[in-house]
């Protein structure tokens, strides 16, 4: 009778098993390490990404805040001018033709074109979560909310001037109040052509009187609520903007590198 023996294999030292979890480990780790600096590199890319695309917005910005500061300066120079000149109103219902030529500037009622593409993504997808620098995540949701305020009161602007009008046509007689010698875009009025209407006493309409007030309480709340947004609103932003873009120059150096591919 064969007697069988089974075959005993030799067992493996503690230290052999300490050895493979510390390969496993150091495996896992490096595969951590790897990923997690995946994800540094795409976050540093997407927000370097983002801050071009920002500081461009807000160079059309500042521009567009600009030009809004000036338009709606001229547009109360105009306002003003007619409160002086319809004191000049005479009994008979005359006067001065300069009237008229000032009240086709109050047809303007400057809204911001925001250039709000990146800056909405950047807000409404949390991604500015990929910008580091917190002084320019706070400037970027106080300019944000500011946008909102400025539009809401860009609206109220545009239903006061809506209105200021209707009372205009109310007043002017149509053959006085010709369109073809005014240039809304130059915003500017020639002297000579100015001198010449505050000498030529003209008609209004028969029941101009009675809407004259008003208009003039139109003109006078209108420039009140436009010295609030040039003050308080137009001048703020365009400053948050400037320092928008001092952070993102400060954070990323475009303008550095913009100037050494110039030499």
């Amino acid at each position: 009778m064969e007697v069988h023996h089974h075959a005993h294999t030799s067992r493996k030292k503690w230290t052999h098993y300490f050895w493979e979890f510390i390969m496993l480990f150091l495996a896992v780790f490096c595969g951590f390490l790897a990923e997690n600096q995946r994800e540094h590199f795409v976050e540093r890319h997407r927000s370097k990404e983002y801050a071009k695309s920002l500081l461009g917005d807000m160079r059309l910005d500042t521009g567009e805040l600009r030009r809004g500061i000036h338009v709606t300066k001229f547009t109360m120079s105009c306002m003003d001018s007619l409160i002086s000149i319809s004191k000049k109103m005479t009994p008979a219902g005359t006067i001065p033709r300069s009237f008229y030529y000032y009240s086709k500037f109050i047809s303007q009622s400057f809204r911001i074109d925001w250039s709000k593409a990146t800056i909405d993504q950047l807000i409404q997808s949390g991604n500015l979560r990929y910008f580091r620098n917190k002084e320019l995540v706070a400037l970027i949701n106080d300019y944000y909310s500011l946008q909102g305020l400025i539009a809401a009161q860009n609206q109220i602007e545009g239903a006061h001037r809506d209105k200021s009008m209707e009372l205009r046509n109310n007043i002017l007689l149509n053959r006085y109040y010709s369109m073809e010698d005014f240039n809304f875009s130059a915003f500017a009025i020639p002297a000579r052509q100015k001198d010449s209407l505050d000498f030529e006493m003209v008609a209004l309409q028969e029941d101009a009187g009675r809407q004259m007030d008003k208009y003039l309480n139109y003109l006078i709340d209108r420039k009140w609520r436009s010295g609030i947004m040039i003050n308080n609103y137009y001048s703020t932003a365009h400053k948050i903007a400037i320092q928008i873009i001092e952070a993102i120059n400060s954070s990323y150096h475009f303008e550095k590198k913009a100037g050494k591919n110039r030499n």
